[in-house]
């Protein structure tokens, strides 16, 4: 029970990592579309998030592990969440030390 919500929650937070990456080298030239990109990558991933959460619920039956299931993905969302932010923190940072140079 808990071994798999850690598996699940592991395997949608490097989904996720790797797909806001991929979107941040894409976009990572353009200040504009970044500030954007931002934004619209970290509602997504509550969307998603929401989604894998709804999913899960609906799939399974038994209560104890659902509330593991969502005390341990929402950990997982949280690291992930405050790795994104400080990742674009630092990203925003070095685009503003480039254009003051």
């Amino acid at each position: 029970m808990i071994a798999t919500s850690i598996a699940i929650s592991a395997v949608y937070t490097l989904l996720a990592t790797l797909a806001f990456i991929a979107g941040y080298r894409a976009v990572r030239h353009s200040q504009r579309a970044l500030t954007l990109y931002g934004f619209v990558a970290m509602v997504l991933r509550m969307l998603s998030a929401a989604l894998v959460v709804i999913v899960f619920l609906v799939v399974v039956d038994d209560n104890l592990w659902r509330r593991t299931f969502i005390i341990i993905f929402s950990l997982f969302y949280l690291v992930m969440l405050i790795f994104d932010v400080v990742f674009y923190i630092r990203s925003q940072k070095q685009v503003n030390n480039n254009k003051n140079e």
